[in-house]
């Protein structure tokens, strides 16, 4: 997530383990859109030639820019950037083709110069790019009430592997041609470079898949910075473009983070690159799959006008698609996330997003996103605009504003025949399109249609208090986030503990302990504990040290009011539980240890108590630490227990 949370995949990188559910009725409409969304859309023309130049911009002061966390225009007002990406169009990816078997763009271009010959192949592409998008995508995209365009791209539009350093006139000019299309609609462009020299992840939304040299071929960084540069120099007098994103998703092999400090060393180049001759711009920093505070703060970096993204995709790629990972999302990672740009003083693009499924909340959801994210003071562009669907027509679940209505004309660029080919990419210009009309309407009605979302307690990032401790000291085991407490009197107190678990071979949490000195008697009554996890705890513990593999016992409540002995019986060793039943809040729990045994009692009454008694070994007979262990099973939160009628005595 993200953290990326969402962390953060691609949409469609993986879309083959995840796969989008379609109900049995293939062509279902959605449901009648209100008139206000229903406009009149150019219909289907015959596409012409792009235009080359564009003429430069001579109202420099017009340019977007940021200001602190907020993106301005020339006047200093917010401009909440909403908007989608035009996937599929400049870079390829099959899923979104509809076509099964075939890897990435590489594989599907060396088809097509395999069958028909190099010069073939670039006319069939021209072909496609000529129908695929076309003016009327753009009026469509700004009748669903957006102002900008994601322009994603291959580096081999621009620049072809065998000659480096220059540029292709014929490819640049599919840049100039949406830049065009969007201020023909009043919409920005985001300009994405989708796939780099060398590649910048193992996946096939780089337009290759399989290869990831960015980070180790000085070559293909030099490449990249001297192709920004160049886009740059043609491209820094036009206030069409809001931003240039640098580089789309650098997740490198997809299970290690050996390629973040050259990442952030390629991401200064091309910045450099950038501004040594454009200043006008904002340029976007590319979150990678571990986030995005790898980079620190970009003013030590001397990066300005810049914003950060991440592509966030709770509910797919893994997570469980459910209205309750999104409210944990929307009410507990963003405010995370908000909390951290606001420290670096920075806004956020989510360049990618989308919740595809319907049963979540469909349309309805993906307007809340949109609501959200402006409210965030963020710019967001969902993927996708467009499928392609061998069947046609809209499903319930799915990834994009417009598919073909009608089924696909047969292709296969392996078997069909040029003819049948040409006929295909000349259909895409001129398809019927199935409309997403309920994203429409939800994305420009007045006022955003509920979302049935579950609540969703908000939780701390910071201690509410910190109170001075009477008798008692506290420690965040194991690099916990720093918790805190209130003290009500010497008998109660609320502890705000952090930390993953008390579990496995080593623990995070939060202990508020005195030196166990021979025996002792400490019991308590736990009023309440925040459910911030299924697996928060709060409980009593006695523990041989503060190192986080100390052996220890532990008597814990959970949110569900189940009750849990725990034991780790040697220091580093694997903690083990018994299970003691499940009673409603509050309850009384007891520690005493009398010699080498341990008593771990719990009451509902605080006078009849059912009693484990565990034998003790090593420090843990004479000495150790006794207290109060909280955690909240997400060390970028913090859970609330409070706990009154303490007592504590030595024997």
């Amino acid at each position: 997530m993200l953290l990326m949370v969402a962390a953060a995949a691609v949409a469609g990188s993986l879309v083959q383990s995840c796969s989008v559910k379609k109900p049995e009725e293939r062509k279902k409409q959605m449901a009648t859109a209100p008139e206000e969304f229903r406009e009149i859309v150019p219909a289907p023309e015959e596409p012409s030639a792009p235009e080359v130049a564009l003429p430069p911009s001579k109202k420099a002061a017009a340019f977007l820019r940021t200001d602190g966390a907020r993106i301005v225009d020339a006047r200093g007002r917010q401009v909440d950037l909403k908007g989608c990406n035009l996937g599929n169009w400049l870079l390829l990816e099959m899923w979104m083709l509809g076509l099964n078997g075939i890897r990435d763009q590489y594989e599907f271009e060396s088809i097509l110069k395999q069958r028909f010959g190099e010069a073939e192949r670039n006319r069939l592409m021209e072909l496609y790019r000529e129908n695929y998008i076309a003016e009327r995508d753009f009026a469509m995209v700004r009748r669903f009430g957006m102002n900008v365009v994601r322009i994603p791209f291959n580096y081999t539009l621009i620049e072809d592997d065998a000659q480096p350093f220059q540029l292709k006139e014929d490819g640049v000019r599919w840049l100039d041609r949406a830049i065009q299309l969007a201020r023909r609609q009043r919409l920005y462009v985001i300009l994405d470079m989708h796939g780099v020299p060398g590649g910048q992840s193992v996946d096939h939304t780089t337009g290759r898949a399989g290869q990831n040299r960015l980070y180790s071929d000085e070559t293909c960084q030099k490449r990249l910075a001297w192709l920004w540069q160049t886009l740059a120099e043609r491209y820094r007098d036009n206030e069409t473009i809001a931003m240039y994103d640098l580089i789309n998703e650098p997740f490198g092999d997809y299970s290690t983070n050996s390629h973040l400090d050259k990442l952030v060393h390629v991401v200064d180049h091309v910045y450099k690159a950038v501004r040594s001759v454009d200043t006008n711009h904002i340029i976007v920093i590319p979150g990678a799959r571990q986030g995005i505070e790898f980079y620190g703060d970009p003013k030590e970096h001397g990066w300005e006008n810049i914003v950060f993204t991440e592509h966030y995709y709770p509910g797919l790629f893994g997570s469980d698609p459910s209205p309750e990972t999104h409210a944990e999302f929307i009410y507990r990672t963003l405010p995370l996330r908000k909390a951290y740009l606001d420290r670096l003083n920075a806004p956020l693009l989510v360049g990618e997003f989308n919740s595809v499924f319907a049963r979540v909340g469909g349309a309805a959801l993906m307007r809340r996103y949109f609501d959200e994210y402006a409210r965030l003071g963020w710019s967001a562009t969902l993927w996708s605009y467009k499928l392609l669907d061998k069947d046609g027509g809209l499903d319930e679940d799915t990834w994009c504003m417009v598919k073909n209505l009608d089924p696909m004309p047969p292709f296969d660029p392996r078997t069909s025949s040029l003819q049948e080919i040409e006929a295909w990419m000349k259909w895409l210009g001129t398809m019927t399109y199935a409309v997403y009309e309920n994203l429409g309407a939800a994305l420009t009605m007045a006022e955003a249609p509920p979302v049935p979302l579950p609540e969703y307690t908000i939780l701390p990032v910071q201690p509410p208090a910190a109170d001075p401790l009477n008798g008692w000291t506290a420690t965040d085991i194991g690099n916990a986030k720093p918790g805190g407490q209130k003290v009500s009197s010497d008998s109660a107190m609320e502890i705000y503990g952090a930390g993953e678990d008390i579990w496995d071979k080593t623990d995070q949490f939060r202990f508020i302990w005195k030196k166990a000195n021979g025996d002792f008697d400490l019991t308590c009554t736990l009023n309440t504990l925040v459910k911030s996890h299924n697996f928060a705890k709060a409980g009593l513990m006695l523990r041989s040290s503060l190192d986080p593999a100390a052996s220890h016992f532990l008597v814990n409540v959970f949110p569900d009011n189940s009750i849990m002995l725990a034991w780790r019986s040697f220091d580093g060793s694997v903690t083990e539980q018994k299970m003691l039943g499940q009673v409603s809040l509050p309850v009384h729990l007891r520690l005493r240890r009398k010699g080498s045994f341990l008593d771990a009692s719990l009451s509902v009454d605080g006078e009849n108590w059912t009693k484990t008694k565990v034998h003790l070994t090593g420090t843990l007979t004479t000495g150790g630490y006794i207290g109060f262990a909280v955690l909240s099973h997400d060390n970028r939160f913090l859970t609330t227990a409070s706990f009154e009628n303490i007592r504590f005595e030595n024997r």
